[in-house]
């Protein structure tokens, strides 16, 4: 009677040894390659449209603090024309924004419906090999400063302001979001994992 049983016992070992281990991590895997390619397309998108804005955002510094006009402005106590004047281009600005806007929603709506899958946000949101949000955001801080200093003689305008401290916080968010995803909880899932995967390999060879 021993003699039938241990072979069934064998062949249930055997068998589990093969069976795919189901894991959080498994699960982000095989959730990532079923992820419609519409939604990979529009990640993409978002970070073109995003880093579009910080490449349009420089166009709008104007280096008029020093000039006749500002000063008879101020000495008018015209406000309003003080504030026009320190833009160099209103409607370039609109449409800086409105890429700005765009970007981060379909970046947020993105991030917030696949906010479980950790494997799919570090690659396609904070990571991506061609338009990583964290390199567009330094682009968009690179590519300020430059504008900052070489074309306008380094005026700290209203507008260039705004704009580097908005590229800088970017830049902060992106580093802390990429840091707790990758080096924090995907590894953490990827330990359990591990763990997992050596207690049924000890025990397949028990």
């Amino acid at each position: 009677m021993a003699s039938n049983f241990s072979p069934q016992v064998g062949h249930q070992q055997d068998r589990s040894s093969y069976e795919p281990l189901e894991t959080c991590y498994v699960r982000m895997i095989l959730e990532a390659d079923k992820i419609p390619w519409q939604h990979n397309l529009l990640a993409s998108g978002a970070h073109w449209v995003l880093l579009a804005g910080y490449l349009v955002v420089p166009g709008t510094f104007t280096s008029l603090q020093a000039s006749a006009t500002l000063h008879n402005s101020l000495s008018d106590n015209e406000a309003g024309e003080v504030i026009l004047n320190r833009i160099q281009n209103p409607p370039l600005l609109a449409l800086a924004c409105v890429f700005f806007v765009v970007g981060l929603m379909l970046i947020g709506w993105l991030y917030h419906e696949y906010r479980s899958n950790y494997i799919w946000l570090i690659n396609r949101i904070f990571m991506w090999v061609m338009k990583p949000t964290l390199l567009n955001s330094s682009a968009g801080l690179l590519t300020t400063m430059i504008s900052l200093y070489t074309g306008h003689g380094g005026d700290w305008s209203i507008m260039a302001l705004l704009t580097v401290i908005a590229s800088g916080l970017s830049v902060a968010s992106s580093s802390i979001l990429l840091i707790i995803y990758k080096f924090i909880k995907l590894e953490k899932v990827k330990r359990q994992h591990d763990q997992l995967q050596s207690a049924r390999d000890h025990f397949s060879h028990c």
